[in-house]
């Protein structure tokens, strides 16, 4: 057993706890979640950090085999229906299977816990199933849309990251369908969520910090039907743990000094 601790834990799917205590099996699996009421005493063998515990990242749009979709390709999807701009511009890409393993690599880096894959090449696979992260091919009723741009769907993903965000309308979307997502190596330096929070941030500055980590985790979790194991610090539940530093608890907002360190 562990048991882990830091000055907050956010479940998402309730409240911050000030000072809450995780406790993990030996599978890493969440047996149990104390609220110490912030009456905070020492425990044997209790993990301290400083910061805030959240669920490991569910990344909402990945596209591993095709490192050769390019940001320019992303933005030329945008314009009418995304989705099936997007299953055009694929059908026409040729996959590049040695970029597979370089993307699994950064989202494994970067505290992704479970992922979306788009239009996997079924080459892929083998090195999907090797991974720390739990890949899930979307069912075929999920639409992808930009988020606060097109009508929802009731299984629609909101999708938002750096690349659309001037054409994002966040004011006018449903926020339990949004969701954070990367794309390739080709539309990102890096395949990393919290960078996306980071950028998402500095766009939106009034928008709260723990609304962005539900994007981050929550909202994909449900959406994709994987929400039993990811998505929530919840007993039962094995999510990974990622510690997010520089929050500022005052403006509910990460700082530019924001930092992510991966737990489980």
């Amino acid at each position: 057993m562990r048991k882990i601790t830091a000055n907050y834990i956010f479940p998402v799917s309730s409240a911050p706890l000030k000072n809450g205590i995780i406790v993990l099996d030996d599978t890493n699996r969440i047996v149990d979640i104390i609220d110490t009421k912030n009456n905070f005493k020492e425990i044997e063998n209790l993990e301290f950090y400083g910061g805030t515990i959240v669920p490991g990242f569910v990344d909402a749009f990945t596209l591993l085999s095709y490192s050769n979709f390019t940001a320019q390709d992303f933005n030329e999807c945008a314009t009418g229906n995304f989705h099936a701009n997007l299953k055009s511009k694929l059908n026409s890409l040729e996959a590049d299977l040695p970029s597979v393993q370089r993307s699994i690599n950064h989202l494994e880096a970067f505290g992704t816990k479970a992922a979306a894959d788009l239009f996997p090449h079924q080459d892929s696979q083998s090195k999907k199933e090797k991974s720390k992260v739990h890949f899930i091919t979307p069912d075929e009723n999920v639409i992808y849309q930009l988020a606060g741009n097109e009508k929802s769907h009731t299984n629609s993903i909101a999708l938002i990251n750096h690349l659309m965000m001037e054409k994002c309308k966040i004011e006018s979307g449903n926020y339990n369908q949004f969701c954070i997502g990367t794309g390739s190596l080709g539309t990102h330096q890096k395949l990393s969520v919290f960078e996306e929070m980071k950028l998402i941030q500095q766009k939106f500055p009034k928008l709260p910090v723990w609304e962005m980590i539900k994007w981050a985790s929550f909202n994909p979790a449900q959406i994709l039907q994987i929400d039993n194991d990811f998505g929530s610090l919840e007993i039962g539940k094995k999510p990974g743990l990622n510690l997010i530093s520089g929050i500022d608890f005052t403006s509910n907002q990460l700082t530019n000094q924001a930092e992510l360190k991966i737990l489980i």
